[in-house]
């Protein structure tokens, strides 16, 4: 026979199937045409071992011989198409999966071999290793391998993950997909706990909307699956000897999770449900009156702690999550990332992510919808951000409210963004429980193995409108007839279980029986049950950090400085860090430098911190550089996680190019880790905005609703410096009009000594009862001698909420104004005091505000009463009048004012905008608020 090819030779080929052999074979083609055209490996592959198709053939023949009899050759072509469809197969199977109970799959082009030029008889004549993998020994030819292929990837489960990147995951995920590894027989015990559970979950349900008719609960129907699916996949974690497992979900479905995977007693719950035509009780009013707000039932978390069957302590945690539906996601990565930590010693911390297991559970509209989902699935590699794999559960329910698929997203799945992120993505029937618990076990086991995020789609439908009062039939009448008169996933289990004989009518009525009892004796005791507030005291917190000594910021200073032998610092940054050197001593700290004084001292009380922001590792403006780079092999050295004797851990990261998620996983970290100091610094303040959702309903509110206390520290790049709107405004007036009851604190420090003092504080004030810490900072003052401070102002006194230099009382007398400012603007005007001849500000005194909220009244009035011939008070501030603090200080400070003083306001005028765009028009209107402010124009 003609090229025919020695057995040797034949066997070389043979070791190639499938796609890798359709490869193959196009290369051949190539190679035939131009052998220039394929790489030196390749060629050298051809010229020894020959044509790859025709060694298949003649294995075909040779097959034939001892199999059929038939002698007809195949064509490479028909090999190489062959592997084309069975590629498809693996690829596409999905498309033809049985995993839509409303809308069964269709026929794809793609799962046909028609589309391929193919017929069953070529099939037939090719071996089962042309399809290759785990299938192929088992099936007597291609057209058995192939029906056996389709039967993996077409029937109840629908497989994603031939995009992924990594061939060792491909590999990994096909022989578990194709040996079925998670498809063994459910056990008779298995199968009636797995019945139990779905009729819990509808049970509870249907009691619910029974005795609490009208009333919302954002019912769990038509994704029933969900509940069993989280508690398999929270108890395979704790089984593998995980202590925690951190759960974040919108509202969907939360009740149901609430009841049967964290344990939250019935009766709790039911007493949490209000008819809304009483009136409060005189107790629950005098909770609103102190503070307390509490939230909806189904935006609240619960804490679970139990014994596993080891022995060892476990903790199931529902993150709280208000209705912004997605914003939970970071949270929770920073709540699994802060648990899998030990901060208890100097360095970085030590990251064991099989401390913590995340778990989200989705919407299906709001999966593609929400942009803070695709900023949460980024941080899946990311070092700073890493949690070691989350399992993320699509509640696909076909319906985003009343919108259609088609009006939500523009891909074919919910889950089509997470293929970007190199995700597996599963798709199932929520009708099939048991393909449900196989989709978790192997999607579980995935994340063990490679510590990589999986995605379920779990693909249901939605019993009830967005909400039980809702009629959706309005919006999706087709759909609404179809779900009508499907039966329950209940009852289809129960059905195919009895027809299995693993259960029969007597003993599901008595399992049903048993669950209706349960819930009417709690529905018996919930009167009795009053759910008080969590927070009582909303005081003022007081705690104040101890005093450091010189001699410890001398020892933080010097080891700041210190670098190991062969490391070389970039030579012009080791120009400005030498400055430092010396100014402890004899000369001025800047910021910058008492900002790492004060983390040096941090540390050494036993405080951990961690700090994160787009460019916080050098800082914005280049004035931090807490990780120094040698300049020969870019090597990274911090000298804050080598600082003698430091007590606990230290780390900076610079962070994705992202506000809401960063934010919302430091506040994540910070409310798991309560004792460690959390800081995320905005490139700009003005950045900030995007993150307005985790400041309302978290750093504000939180503590107010559901008793979640944190520290969190904002940095906030602020300041008018002529930069336009972008660079200008940390939105202050934003924060102040979210104060109350004690619930944040805001800044706006002008020293360097101030900014020490106030981050100490913030330290000594974590814990159970912190409050969160917003900071505008400087951007020109960072380097300004004007804000600097020596080193005694260090180590005595404490950060005050105002600054206020007193002057002999002859001088005092001769007061008739006093100017208050917050910030920059203060600083310039004292400097332009400064530059004028005493005379000429003789009738002015000023004192700034370092600390708008809580407002220190008390050192207000200490200030007013020092100036007893006072007229007015003028409240000077750069940002337009509409904007910044004005507001929020006019009516507080017009309470304070003896009778007779006037307020008055000096500044820019009201604007649609935050600041000018030309340099110039920015000093001209800086040149003149402080002109005003100064001048001598009382009446």
């Amino acid at each position: 026979m003609e090229n025919e090819q020695p057995v040797p030779l034949q066997s070389f080929w043979q070791q190639f199937f499938g796609p890798n052999f359709g490869y193959l074979l196009e290369l051949y083609e190539e190679y035939k045409r131009d052998p220039n055209a394929v790489s030196a490996e390749t060629r050298e592959m051809f010229n020894r071992y020959g044509d790859p198709g025709q060694a298949v053939a003649t294995s075909l023949e040779t097959r034939k011989v001892h199999t059929t009899g038939v002698g007809v050759g195949v064509s490479p072509d028909v090999v190489a198409r062959v592997a084309e469809y069975v590629r498809s197969i693996r690829t596409y199977g999905h498309l033809a999966a049985d995993t839509d109970p409303m809308f069964p799959a269709e026929s794809s082009p793609e799962l046909e071999p028609s589309t391929y030029g193919i017929i069953e008889s070529d099939l037939s004549q090719l071996p089962a290793t042309i399809v290759g993998g785990p299938v192929a020994g088992q099936a007597r030819d291609a057209r058995a391998a192939v029906e056996a292929l389709k039967a993996v990837y077409c029937r109840d489960l629908g497989y994603e993950f031939a995009h992924l990147a990594n061939r060792q995951e491909r590999e990994w995920l096909t022989e578990q997909v194709e040996t079925r590894r998670f498809h063994t027989q459910f056990s008779v015990e298995e199968q009636k706990q797995l019945y139990r559970q779905l009729a819990q979950a509808e049970m509870f349900e249907r009691f619910m909307h029974r005795r609490f008719a009208g009333q919302k609960r954002f019912s769990v129907e038509g994704l029933d699956a969900l509940v069993p699916m989280v508690d398999a996949l929270a108890t395979l974690a704790v089984d593998a000897g995980c202590p925690n497992v951190i759960v974040g979900m919108a509202h969907r479905g939360r009740l149901n999770i609430l009841a049967h995977v964290l344990k939250k007693p019935y009766e709790r719950i039911f007493a949490e449900f209000h008819t809304g035509n009483e009136l409060a009780s005189d107790e629950e009013l005098a909770e609103y009156e102190r503070g307390w707000g509490g939230d909806v039932k189904y935006h609240q978390g619960w804490t679970r702690v139990f014994t596993d069957a080891s022995g060892r302590k476990a903790r199931y945690v529902l993150a709280n999550n208000p209705s912004h539906l997605e914003v939970v996601n970071p949270v929770i990565e920073g709540m699994a990332r802060a648990a899998q930590e030990d901060r208890t010693r100097p360095g970085q911390p030590i990251q064991d992510v099989h401390k913590a297991f995340p778990i989200l559970v989705h919407g299906d509209a709001a999966f593609p919808g929400e942009g803070v989902v695709a900023e949460t699935l980024n941080f899946s590699q990311i070092p700073g951000y890493y949690t070691g794999g989350t399992v993320h559960i699509i509640a696909n329910n076909h319906v985003g409210f009343t919108a259609d698929p088609d009006q939500g997203r523009s891909t074919r799945y919910a889950s089509d963004i997470a293929k970007g992120y190199d995700m597996p993505v599963v798709h199932v029937s929520a009708d099939n429980p048991e393909a449900c618990i196989r989709a978790i076990r192997l999607a579980f086991a995935f994340r063990e193995t490679f510590h990589k995020d999986v995605v379920i789609d779990l693909v249901g439908y939605r019993r009830w409108g967005h909400n039980e009062s809702d009629d959706p039939s309005m919006t999706q009448p087709v759909l609404y007839t179809k779900v009508a008169s499907h039966p329950t996933v209940k009852e289809l289990y129960a059905t195919e279980l009895q027809s299995r004989g693993a259960i029969d009518a007597g003993e599901i009525a008595r399992i049903d029986q048993e669950i209706d009892e349960q819930l009417m004796e709690a529905y018996k005791k919930y009167p009795e049950v009053h759910v008080t507030a969590k927070v009582e005291d909303f005081s003022e917190q007081t705690e104040e950090a101890p005093p450091v000594s010189i001699d410890d910021l001398r020892e933080i200073n010097r080891s700041l400085l210190d670098t190991p032998p062969n490391f070389t610092v970039y030579p012009k940054l080791r120009r400005i860090l030498e400055r430092r050197r010396d100014a402890v001593d004899n000369g001025d700290i800047d910021w910058a430098h008492a900002e790492a004084l004060a983390f040096g001292s941090i540390l050494r009380e036993g405080t951990p911190i961690r700090l994160t922001g787009q460019d916080s590792e050098r800082g914005t403006f280049g004035q931090r550089h807490l990780v120094l780079h040698d300049v020969n092999n870019g090597h990274k050295y911090m000298p804050l996680q080598h600082l003698p004797g430091a007590q606990a851990s230290f780390v900076v990261y610079n962070s994705p190019l992202s506000e809401t998620s960063v934010i919302g996983f430091e506040y994540g970290y910070n409310i798991e880790a309560p004792e460690t100091l959390v800081l995320w610094e905005a490139q700009f303040g003005d950045f900030a905005n995007v993150g307005q959702p985790m400041f309302d309903q978290f750093l504000a509110a939180a503590r107010s609703k559901w008793g979640e206390a944190s520290g969190l520290v904002l940095l906030l790049p602020h300041g008018f410096e002529g930069q336009a709107s972008e660079h200008s405004s940390a939105r202050v007036e934003r924060f102040l009009q979210l104060a109350a009851r004690n619930n944040i604190v805001v800044a706006n420090v002008t020293t360097s000594a101030q900014y020490f003092h106030l981050l100490r504080r913030q330290a000594a004030r974590l814990g159970a009862d912190a409050r969160p810490l917003v900071v505008m900072t400087p951007k020109s003052l960072l380097r300004s001698a004007a804000a600097a401070s020596k080193a005694a102002d260090f180590c005595e006194g404490r950060f005050q909420p105002v600054l206020h230099k007193a002057i002999p009382k002859t001088a005092a007398k001769k007061v008739r104004r006093l100017v208050l400012s917050s910030g920059k603007v203060g600083v310039e005007l004292t400097a332009e005091i400064g530059k004028r001849d005493a005379s000429e500000t003789a009738h002015i005194a000023t004192a700034r505000v370092e600390q708008l909220y809580p407002l220190p009244t008390l050192q207000l009035q200490e200030v007013l009463v020092a100036y007893e011939n006072l007229k007015e008070v003028v409240w000077l501030q750069e940002e337009p009048q509409n904007q910044g603090p004005w507001a929020y200080m006019r009516p507080h400070l017009q309470d304070l004012l003896p009778q007779g003083v006037r307020l008055r306001y000096i500044g820019r005028p009201e604007q649609g905008f935050v600041a000018e765009s030309s340099p110039d028009v920015h000093n001209r209107v800086q040149a003149e608020i402080l002109q005003a402010a100064l001048a001598n124009d009382i009446n």
